[in-house]
Order: C-alpha cells, then sequence, then structure tokens
C-alpha cells in the first residue's frame, strides 16, 4: 500500500452519504447541534476537527475512524473536515452563520447540494484559517476537543512533550483574552442517553456480535487456537455488514482467560479449559460489547460450573437493579454482594458497568442512571493461578458475561439477551459444533 492508496480512501469516504453510512437522519444530526449551542456560554465558540490519519507504521495507515465528537454531531465519516459553533451570527458572503462546516470541495460541494446542512453554512477547508481569527477574537472562550494525541514521549529526553497544552498556550498568546475549554463535557451529557435511531444501530451492532459469537461456538474444540474463534467471530460480524470491530477482539484460554484486555489470541486451547470471548460490532458508528464464556470441551468442569453459575447470578441479580434513578454505584455493589456470597468477593478486579455508543467505552455520567442509557453489565471471577485462598481446581482461570442493557422508563431491556449464556444452552452448542467437524 503506498500513499496513493490514501488519497483514494479519502476520495472514496468523500462520496459517502452521511445518510446511507449512520442511518441518523439530517434533522436528528441538526437538532444535536442547536441543543449544543444551547449548552455553550453565550460569550463561546466551539470547534471541532475530524480526526487524522493514524500511521501503521512507514507509510501505512490504519483504517479510518472519525473523531467521536464530530461524528455525533455529523455523521461526517471522512477527514479534513471543522464544525465552528460561534454565539453570535458571523458575516460569510454577505449572509450571517451560527453554524459553519468546512469540508474539502468536494465534500462541500455534496453537502450543499445535498442540504443535509441546511442549518449552517458549508465552505471550503481552506477558508478556516481566513475565518477563525474573526471568530476567535471575538469571543470569550473557546470550547475545543483536545489534541488526539495529547502528547508524545521524546523517548531520547526521557520527556513527555505535551502537544494540547502547546497548542492552548499558542492560542492565548494570539487571543490574550481568550479563555480555552474542553469541549467534550457538553458533547457527553447529548451523548449518554440514546435516540430511537441510535438504538436501531446499536441493536443491529449487538446482532452481528451475537451471530459471530455463535460461530465461534462451532468452532470451539481442544487444539483449536485461540486466533480461529477470533476469525469466526470477526469474519461473521463482517459478513453481516459490520463497518469495524468495536475494540480489539478478545480470546482468551486457559490462563489467557484471566487476563483482562488480552489481544495476542495465539494460544492452542486445551481440554477442560474455558475461554473468554470478549468481542463487538461497530456498524454505522455504533458500538456492541458483549462477553460470552465457553467450555473449550464442550463440557464446564465441576469448578468451572460453580464459578460460571455466581458470576450469571451476580450479572441477573444486578440487572434487576436497573432503572432511572439507580445510582451506578448500587450495580456495582449489588454484583459484588453477590460474588462474596459465592466465595469469590475478591476476584473481580474491574468496574461491573460502562457506557456503550458511539464509543465502545461511551462517554455519560456515572451518577444515576436515566431512561435512554445503554450501558454494560460485566460481572466476572479471575483467580490466579498462584492464589493460595480457594482451592486448587478454581485457579487458573477466569469467567466473564457481558450483557449491553438499555435502561427503559420503567427498567430494562437487555438487548444481547439473543445471545446464548445459560450453562446447558452453551454447552450443547459447543457440542453440537464439534459433531459437525
Amino acid at each position: 500500500m503506498k500513499l496513493p492508496v490514501r488519497a483514494l480512501l479519502a476520495a472514496f469516504l468523500v462520496f459517502t452519504s452521511i445518510d446511507a453510512w449512520c442511518g441518523i437522519s439530517p434533522a436528528e444530526y441538526a437538532g444535536r447541534r442547536a441543543r449544543l449551542a444551547a449548552l455553550a456560554d453565550t460569550d463561546a465558540a466551539v470547534v471541532f476537527r475530524a480526526a487524522d490519519f493514524r500511521v501503521r507504521s512507514g507509510d501505512v495507515s490504519y483504517r479510518y475512524r472519525q473523531e467521536s465528537n464530530l461524528l455525533y454531531l455529523t455523521g461526517i465519516t471522512e477527514p479534513d473536515v471543522t464544525l465552528l459553533l460561534v454565539p453570535h451570527r458571523v458575516a460569510v458572503d454577505g449572509k450571517a452563520w451560527t453554524l459553519l462546516l468546512f469540508a474539502p470541495a468536494a465534500r462541500a460541494k455534496e453537502l450543499k447540494a445535498s442540504g443535509s446542512f441546511s442549518d449552517g453554512v458549508v465552505l471550503d477547508a481552506n477558508r478556516f484559517e481566513e475565518i477563525f481569527p474573526l471568530i476567535a477574537g471575538s469571543v470569550r472562550s473557546l470550547y475545543i476537543s483536545p489534541l488526539d494525541p495529547g502528547f508524545v514521549n521524546d523517548w531520547l529526553n526521557n520527556k513527555a512533550i505535551f502537544l494540547d497544552q502547546e497548542a492552548r498556550q499558542r492560542l492565548r498568546e494570539r487571543y490574550p483574552s481568550l479563555r480555552i475549554r474542553n469541549a467534550g463535557p457538553l458533547v457527553a451529557g447529548l451523548r449518554e442517553c440514546k435516540s430511537a435511531a441510535e438504538l436501531d444501530l446499536i441493536r443491529s451492532a449487538i446482532r452481528m456480535t451475537g451471530d459471530g459469537i455463535r460461530h465461534a461456538m462451532a468452532v470451539c474444540k481442544p487444539g483449536a487456537r485461540e486466533f480461529e474463534l477470533q476469525a469466526a467471530v470477526e469474519y461473521e460480524m463482517c459478513r453481516q455488514g459490520a463497518d469495524y470491530t468495536s475494540f480489539p477482539s478478545i480470546v482468551g484460554s486457559g490462563p489467557n482467560s484471566i487476563i483482562l484486555h488480552y489481544d495476542e489470541d495465539r494460544r492452542e486451547m486445551r481440554a477442560g479449559e474455558v475461554v473468554v470471548v470478549d468481542v463487538g460490532a461497530e456498524f454505522g458508528g455504533y458500538a456492541a460489547d458483549v462477553t460470552r464464556t465457553l467450555p473449550v470441551s464442550g463440557s464446564f468442569t465441576e469448578a468451572e460450573r460453580k464459578v460460571y453459575s455466581t458470576v450469571l447470578r451476580a450479572q441477573e441479580e444486578t440487572i434487576r437493579l436497573i432503572r432511572p434513578g439507580v445510582h451506578w454505584s448500587a450495580l456495582e455493589a449489588k454484583a459484588r454482594e453477590v460474588l462474596s456470597a459465592g466465595g469469590f468477593g475478591h476476584y473481580m478486579p474491574h468496574g461491573v458497568s460502562h457506557h456503550v455508543g458511539i464509543d465502545v467505552h461511551d462517554v455519560g455520567s456515572l451518577d444515576t442512571l436515566k431512561a435512554g442509557m445503554v450501558i454494560t453489565v460485566e460481572p466476572g471471577i479471575y483467580v490466579p493461578e498462584t492464589d493460595t485462598v480457594v482451592a486448587p481446581a478454581y485457579r487458573g482461570f477466569g469467567v466473564r458475561i457481558e450483557d449491553d442493557v438499555l435502561v427503559t422508563p420503567d427498567g430494562s431491556e437487555v438487548l444481547s439477551s439473543g445471545i446464548p449464556k445459560d450453562i446447558v444452552t452453551l454447552e450443547n452448542l459447543v457440542r453440537k459444533g464439534k459433531t459437525k467437524r
């Protein structure tokens, strides 16, 4: 792959339709921008910039993924785009505007023709340097998304260079009275509760993820390698239309099942072990995040069955608590209470829940639950081989069960409920896969 291929990819993205890719209407995006503008101070401007290509090595880039806040506000998926919101109207080419979108010439032309940014003006990206100083010099505050990465490591001098801090400092030098603020918290409050269109996309991502996990069950057996399950999951998710995996797939068997973010996926699985399959599809910009723990041989050992049953009970009792007004800490407390009652209270080194949305660990408050939030419930037990507290049969493996749950006005809905997790069904599906080979 050479640099011209990157240019071809960018050109392809330029002609990708917002509606076709995201499934969210221009009116919904306009409503998001209007709510954001209402949250900002009246003497402030807000600016968001598209993500850059990320270099994998040499002249090879990773597949492009848009900056999440800009994606949420526009649905635009290509680089070299900037969104600028201003509190007072700014005159551009004889008209006054409060929303300005800067895009490459071809994309700007398409957006103008489609009317998908009718609440603002679309300008050629080259005009940003002309217009931005006029706005930055006329407001008291500027909300920005921090640079990503915010710092780089100068390993020769053993020093971190904070790019975001330097950028802010240069802005202050150019505009001494300007207060620089983080735009992230403004958008986080908008993103934490999902609309009907967003939920449709999340449901699709979960369905694709479930199909991938079932495919992994069919190839799970002693002697198979972890990457075979990974390949089965990702093949099926892609076949169903997923845009990406929402995070690097985690397929950890035996001792690797204890490693929370293990992603090497190379080990050969052995009889009598469990394998943790923590995966997610991304579709239309929205993520799924589901974990199932499978018996490699098709049957859990007695110790594995007890640990699994304890985790499943903790998850089910935690999910029963979910409703608007419940504090996040109550979910954590309930999961740990059940694990402790089962004798495994000290073996969950992570939290039991996080938001899911445009990012797999999505933004949002960790205060009280609200209708429209999508969260995970993911208790786990991980007992090191070196542990000396529990009996030897319980050592050296981990179990995690994770589902995506919608907070409804009167309770909750487990969006991933169609993905099997009861012991009998899991054992039958893994054994059934063996009989087909």
